[in-house]
């Protein structure tokens, strides 16, 4: 402590006591301490009123001390003027403190000390003693006068302030943040963390740096000053980030904050320096990168989104942008309610996937939705975000994702859904996605304990019009038909395309099998309305087949064989008309089953033949021509008519490879009669509408004739009139290519069911055959013999020849031939024979 710590007055006092030699000269201490009391009483008395002062005399000579009362009392003596040995005095000093306090006792020099004193009740004091030597002669230091406080509560105070500072050291020496303290305008201060950060060597030498670097005024030191000066506007911490210059080292990103502390007692302030340069690096890197990754992202057609959980708002990119509808530049309020632009159907399904992502139940949401874009257009989108930021308390406040446009693979997966689920033609659930509905049906009526039936449809007369119109008008017949079945049925129904003209129904959630009935009524009605196909007119029926779950069967396999032989019983019973299902149609379709498999290979192992009934001249009788007629003889079914199995064979495909086989018979049969009979003998065969729908046919039969060495006229095509009213354009090209290469062509059965004649002269034909319903009749009905004499007049007003089919009388060939009739077949010439017979025939004709 220096001496201007001691008041003034005990300065004066100190000094008047020094300026008196006179008094101390030639007089012993006794005398001097008593000629000095009074003086000193005054003295004191004055100086006592300041604060605890006391004052002491040393005699050098006698080694005597005079303590005043204040003095006194402050070492734990009684109030007043003690006379003491300076040994005891010493003694009182504490030991580490004596030989400091001896020193300058005796170096003969005013001094200022502090020192340590033990008092007797064992408490220690600091005592702050000033003191001026009093010479007795030249080189004599006779006495010494001294003043005395106690600052323990100083010496306390600095104790606990340098112990502050020095834990305040050593947790800033460890602190890896940089620490700088200025104080009284100068760093007094710094961490090696700072000398670190700041490239300096020591934390000595940086603050040495700092020194001439405020000196010169650089641009660091002119921050600290700044933020110095802001904290002492806003008395609380201030941060900054700056970059700062670093001698022989790349500059550095510094997080700066500056606030206020007592450095040793004393104000100061405090700056931490945080080392951000490698966050701040990559976060510029993470920012470049996510630029490019935004770009790269939005290149894949993803859009970027963050949503604000708190303010619900959120901000997007130019991509999400468009996906939106909205241009690029366009301002964005981020306030729009995209809730309301999801499909309704999709709306819980998204929201649950948000807000288990939100939860926390799933860490990342993901959803593919609808969503109407600002055109109003409904557009697939494939959305996915994760929680992003969350509050203090752990709670979310952001959401970030991509969203992207899949409606091009949306529509790309409907339409092989489409393509693998639902009929082309009429939009109608194709075979598969009929089983599929069949077998959840059938689980729904398990639980519910109600019943299903299952209606198996086939449209009677459908290939008839196909092959008469054509393919178009025949889809258009299926279109049509499938709304008719549609429509009578209900909507929690299932109608279904089965294939070609057969249609499946699963009539629902049965609970009065009379419903059954009413739905069959509805149907056949609707199929037997007349179906207007643009230019065309249809007309078709149903044959509709029931089968009953679980009455018939549980199986979904079962259920639909079993309808499908009900509708063949149908069929058989004379069509337009229904069937349930019996157990004795099991018997019935194990026959048919058996008769197809017997087809198949009846060609192979030469069951099929061709027998051939002639055709004679009625003027003359002889055999001009014969028809070939397919006869199949099965070793265990015996012979089987052809109305049972041709209709099975065009169902199976197998009537073209038949036709193929007949065709190179009777081109056989043809050339052996011409050889036998001298002359040319024709055969005529019959030709399926469903043969039609192959135009390579008639070009390959064409160049087998010639392989034969078979002239074209040796064969005769027989084709029904129905072919003829509305051609498709393959049978008008078949029929022009036989009238180019010279094959004939016959009209079979003419004036069955078609009252239009206009067909007759669009195409050539060769021969009309009467149909043997009217040449039946022909001798006792005159209405019969009218139409046979009118339809001969015709024909050969149009230069066709007429055949009369089924002379069964003497009578039935004299009327036709009376009427003008070419030619004649039937039981009364010949029954159809084998081709042994009818070449043996021609031969005896022939001699």
């Amino acid at each position: 402590m220096s001496a201007a710590e001691i008041p003034g007055s005990l300065r004066a006092f100190s000094s008047a006591l020094s300026s008196e030699p006179s008094l101390l000269s030639g007089g012993t201490a006794s005398e001097w301490f008593s000629a000095q009391q009074n003086c000193l009483d005054q003295t004191y008395r004055l100086a006592a009123g300041a604060a605890g002062i006391g004052l002491w005399y040393l005699d050098q000579p006698s080694q005597t001390i005079m303590l005043s009362p204040t003095l006194a009392r402050l070492v734990g003596f009684p109030e007043r003027f003690h006379l003491i040995p300076a040994d005891r005095w010493m003694q009182l000093i504490c030991l580490e403190d004596r030989a400091g306090v001896a020193k300058h006792v005796s170096g003969g020099r005013p001094f200022d000390i502090e020192y340590r004193l033990q008092l007797p009740a064992g408490e220690k004091i600091w005592l702050l003693t000033r003191a001026t030597v009093v010479w007795q002669g030249k080189d004599n230091a006779g006495r010494i006068i001294g003043v005395c406080m106690d600052v323990s509560a100083r010496k306390d105070a600095e104790a606990a302030a340098h112990a502050s500072a020095e834990r305040y050291r050593a947790l800033a020496d460890s602190n890896p943040d940089g620490i700088l303290v200025k104080r009284g305008g100068r760093f007094v201060y710094a961490n090696p963390s700072a000398a670190r950060i700041l490239n300096a060597d020591t934390p000595r030498s940086l603050i040495r740096r700092l020194a001439e670097e405020q000196a010169s005024g650089s641009p660091m030191s002119e921050l600290l000053q700044r933020l110095t000066e802001a904290c002492q506007v806003r008395r609380e911490a201030v941060p900054a980030t700056f970059r700062c210059a670093r001698p022989n080292r790349d500059a550095a990103f510094l997080d700066v904050s500056c606030a206020f502390l007592n450095w040793e007692g004393r104000p100061a302030t405090q700056f931490i320096l945080r080392d951000v340069t490698e966050k701040t690096q990559t976060r510029d890197h993470l920012r470049v990168m996510n630029e490019r990754l935004k770009l790269a992202v939005e290149g894949t057609g993803e859009g970027i989104w963050e949503w604000d959980l708190i303010q619900d708002t959120y901000s997007v990119s130019g991509k999400l942008k468009e996906i939106f509808g909205w241009q690029k530049n366009e301002r964005f309020t981020g306030k729009v309610n995209w809730r309301r632009l999801i499909h309704s159907e999709d709306y819980e399904r998204v929201m649950e996937a948000v807000q288990a992502c939100v939860r926390g139940d799933k860490k990342i949401y993901e959803c593919e939705f609808r969503l109407l874009d600002r055109q109003g257009r409904w557009k697939w989108v494939l959305s996915r975000g994760v929680v992003v930021a969350w509050d203090q308390a752990g709670q979310p406040i952001a959401m970030g994702g991509m969203t992207s446009d899949i409606s091009v693979r949306k529509d790309a997966e409907g339409l092989a859904w489409r393509h693998a689920n639902v009929d082309a033609l009429t939009g109608l659930a194709n075979r598969r996605m009929f089983r599929d509905r069949l077998e959840q049906e059938i689980r729904s009526s398990q639980r519910s304990d109600r019943k299903l039936a299952l209606l198996f449809v086939d449209l009677d007369g459908f290939k008839h019009v196909n092959d008469l119109y054509g393919h178009d008008v025949g889809d258009l017949l299926l279109i049509e038909a499938a709304y008719r079945i549609k429509a009578c049925v209900r909507k929690t129904d299932v109608v279904a395309r089965w294939g070609g003209d057969e249609f499946t129904i699963i009539l629902t959630g049965l609970e009065d099998l009379g419903h059954v009935d009413l739905v069959i009524e509805k149907l056949l009605h609707g199929l037997a309305t007349p179906f207007y196909l643009g230019h065309a007119l249809g007309h078709i029926t149903g044959s509709i087949g029931a089968a009953l779950f679980p009455l018939d069967t549980d199986e979904g396999k079962d259920l639909i064989k079993k309808a499908d032989q009900a509708m063949y019983i149908a069929k058989q019973n004379g069509k337009n008309r229904f069937s349930y299902y019996r157990t004795e149609m099991d018997e019935h379709a194990h026959t048919r089953l058996r008769l197809s498999n017997a087809l198949r290979r009846a060609l192979a192992v030469g069951e099929l033949s061709l027998h051939f009934q002639p055709v004679v001249d009625l003027n003359t009788s002889n055999i001009v021509k014969a028809e070939a007629l397919l006869r199949w003889q099965h070793p265990e079914m015996g012979n089987i008519e052809p109305a049972k199995f041709i209709p099975l064979a065009e169902e199976t495909g197998l009537i073209l490879e038949i036709s193929n086989w007949v065709f190179c018979e009777a081109v056989a049969c043809a050339k052996q009669a011409c050889l036998i009979a001298g002359h040319l003998i024709p055969i005529s065969i019959n030709r399926s509408p469903v043969e039609f729908l192959s135009e390579n046919a008639s070009s390959d039969w064409l160049d087998y004739l010639a392989k034969m060495n078979v002239p074209t006229s040796a064969i005769i095509m027989e084709i029904t009139e129905g072919l003829l009213l509305h051609p498709s354009q393959a049978v008008k090209n078949q029929l022009l290519r036989y009238a180019e290469s010279g094959l004939m062509v016959a009209l079979d059965d003419f004036g069955t069911g078609y009252s239009a004649m206009s067909y007759l002269h669009q195409f050539h034909l060769d021969y009309l055959k009467i149909d043997q319903s009217f040449v039946k009749g022909i001798s006792e009905n005159r209405a019969h013999r009218t139409i046979v004499e009118t339809i001969i007049l015709m024909a050969h007003k149009l230069g066709l020849k007429v055949i009369a089919e089924g002379i069964e009388t003497e009578e039935q060939r004299r009327l036709l031939l009376q009427a003008g009739c070419d030619y004649g077949q039937g039981y009364y010439f010949s029954h159809a024979v084998p081709a042994a017979i009818f070449q043996r025939m021609l031969g005896n004709a022939a001699h």
